[in-house]
């Protein structure tokens, strides 16, 4: 993500393009409908900011300096990675980076996806953060601290988090007052356990089922009244079921699955032609275009720029 945040609060490797994000604050000057406040009126928040986009956008390796980022994956799917070790986020989790740790999506190129992020300065190491006493910021640091590194908070995170941005989005005196209390609402939410949806074991494992099957066969393209017809289900209870297991749709899932899986033919060598044609593509053309939609490159420019890293490996 583009950083917005005091020169001390961030360092960032290398050059990317910039996101045309849709909404950040403090405010890009060059957005149209970036927030009026002033900027900075809740000091501990470096950056809030959201952006849809349904194609790959760049996003090269960063950290925030003495600042934690939350980002939350409202639609589509992300896959982060952190010193070569990779965590997939699927819409309704979260992803946390720590304090000057420096991190990247993969191949640096976020998936086409919705999200929104928020960049908090580090609440351990600031008497003031948020009005809170010294026993409750040190409770929120003990909180943050227990997080996993991808997890699901509340269902409203997405109502909490277009209430701060329509308070944001406004200028009088009372604005301070109610996105800090509203953001404290937001972090509050994710120390609170989501509760354990119960998936029937046979049901979930019939669904997988139907998933692995499909896969063993990738260039057939079932509907997905095939696909639950075929384990006895109605098509909106499998759909229903498959996206509490997958946290996609079954359509964006599998083609997902199936870039994948052109990626690693792309590794062994094989063609671009070829790859197309065994993943059910009926021209190498379509296949090429939806391949850069997904990880902003072609085949072939994202063939020779890392198959060259796979032969170094050990």
């Amino acid at each position: 993500m583009q950083a917005l945040e005091p020169p001390d609060a961030y360092s960032k490797f290398g050059q990317s393009q910039p996101m045309s994000v849709s909404w950040t604050y403090p405010p890009i000057k060059q957005a149209s409908d970036a927030a009026s406040v002033p900027a900075y009126c809740i000091p501990e928040l470096y950056q809030f900011g959201y952006h849809e986009d349904s194609k790959a956008v760049p996003l090269s390796l960063h950290l925030h300096d003495r600042a934690y980022e939350f980002v939350y994956v409202e639609r589509g799917s992300v896959t982060w990675e952190i010193a070569d070790v990779s965590y997939s986020t699927n819409a309704g989790q979260w992803f946390l980076t720590y304090p000057g740790e420096a991190h990247t999506a993969r191949f640096n190129h976020m998936e086409p996806s919705r999200i929104w992020w928020l960049i908090i300065k580090d609440p351990e190491h600031n008497t003031s953060w948020l009005g809170l006493t010294g026993s409750e910021r040190n409770l929120v640091v003990a909180f943050v601290k227990q997080l996993p590194r991808v997890f699901r908070s509340v269902n409203r995170a997405r109502e909490q988090l277009s209430r701060l941005q329509a308070t944001l989005a406004t200028a009088n005196t009372s604005t301070a007052f109610f996105a800090r209390h509203q953001l404290l609402d937001v972090l509050l939410a994710m120390f609170q356990p989501m509760p354990t949806k119960t998936i029937d074991p046979d049901l979930k494992a019939a669904v997988v089922f139907s998933v692995q099957k499909i896969m063993k066969n990738p260039d057939k393209r079932p509907t997905v009244g095939e696909m639950a017809e075929a384990v006895h289900l109605s098509e909106s209870h499998y759909f229903k079921v498959f996206h509490e297991i997958y946290g996609q749709s079954p359509i964006a899932y599998l083609d997902r699955v199936r870039m994948e899986r052109a990626c690693d033919l792309l590794l062994m060598n094989m063609s671009i032609t070829d790859v197309a044609f065994e993943l059910g593509y009926k021209t190498s053309q379509h296949f090429t275009t939806v391949f850069k939609k997904q990880f902003g490159s072609s085949p072939s420019r994202w063939k020779s720029k890392f198959q060259p890293l796979k032969n170094e490996s050990p």
